[in-house]
């Protein structure tokens, strides 16, 4: 959960890139277009479309289906040690090979406040498997559990307008609830997280210009997490806090319409986060091994059924050893 969260800042616009991709050839093709009396009326006024996020009173709901699988041998120590934002792990020294699967839908609503300004509301419903299995040891656990993940809230602005000169901006700011599954609440034996376990405050800024018949983007952000107290008794010792490392995501990437409803998407995502740092029986010491690179390359395409609806399918491929081995991502907005 953790790692799907990290992208909500660029989310924001990614999600919204399918949709403008479309006009990135409009010079071109627009005049062809409407020659073409055949041509649905809808799709006109798709390539007519003047906003990036949502106009005035405009609402958009998305359904997001992701399965994503991650496996990684990792050392623990016994000690506490955050090996991902999302879980706690506790244990004797050894090597543990993790093998996990996650299938998230994502519902999504976002409403037009402004012709410029844009609120959202994401939902993610998340089932979860884990493999564990100590390398010393020939044994293998299998934990399954779902449930709501962490909510959360965000609010875009548009306040630059592309121009031959620039590109249009979009700033962002999000803020993520704690109320899936925290580590800190749960017994680890028999129950997995679906959540962080604290709260997270992020905000970037996004960049789109077309390039005809190309749309290039990017941008960057930067996610506050909130130290969470604990005061839990392991081992014979208090962990009393927990404060997650910041993390910086750094994104690019460009989309190339083919048709007049059809485009090519690809794009690099880069996330870093910062050291974490515990506080056990009054003593705050940074977590070993808690900084984290997740770089992933992500390709899809999107097809405009309408103005209205549109279907994007996109595949990420984790670059470092901290990424998910892979993302399969369907996306089904459509505006109402």
């Amino acid at each position: 959960m953790g790692k799907i969260y990290k992208s909500i800042g660029l989310y924001t616009a990614f999600s919204l890139i399918s949709s403008s991709l479309y006009c990135a050839n409009i010079n071109k093709k627009l005049a062809d277009v409407l020659k073409k009396e055949s041509q649905p009326k809808e799709v006109l006024e798709h390539f007519q479309r003047d906003y990036i996020l949502l106009k005035k009173g405009n609402w958009e709901f998305e359904n997001n289906f992701q399965f994503s699988y991650n496996s990684a041998n990792q050392i623990f120590l016994d000690s506490f040690a955050i090996l991902d934002p999302v879980f706690l792990t506790l244990g004797q020294f050894g090597i543990e090979a993790i093998k996990r699967q996650i299938v998230s839908d994502i519902i999504t609503v976002r409403y037009g406040i402004a012709d410029y300004l844009q609120a959202e509301l994401a939902v993610p419903l998340l089932y979860r498997h884990d493999q564990r299995s100590k390398v010393e040891v020939n044994k293998e656990d299998l934990a399954d559990d779902y449930g709501i993940g962490d909510i959360a809230f965000s609010i875009s602005d548009q306040i630059y307008r592309e121009n031959p000169k620039r590109p249009a901006t979009i700033i962002n700011l999000s803020f993520k609830s704690k109320t899936g599954k925290s580590p800190y609440d749960i017994d680890l034996k028999n129950e997995l997280p679906l959540g962080t376990g604290y709260y997270s405050l992020k905000a970037g800024v996004n960049f789109i210009k077309n390039i005809d018949p190309t749309v290039v983007f990017g941008g960057i952000s930067y996610a506050y997490n909130f130290e969470r107290d604990v005061n839990q008794i392991v081992k014979g010792k208090n962990l009393e806090k927990v404060e997650p490392g910041d993390t910086i995501t750094l994104n690019a990437g460009m989309g190339y319409a083919v048709t007049y409803n059809f485009s090519l998407t690809a794009q690099f995502q880069y996330d870093y986060t910062l050291p974490s740092y515990s506080t056990v029986d009054g003593n705050r010491t940074k977590v070993a091994n808690s900084t984290l690179n997740v770089a992933q390359l992500k390709i899809g395409g999107g097809w405009a059924l309408s103005k209205d609806k549109s279907v994007n399918v996109s595949l990420a491929i984790g670059l470092t050893s901290d990424s998910p081995d892979f993302v399969l991502e369907v996306r089904t907005p459509f505006k109402f």
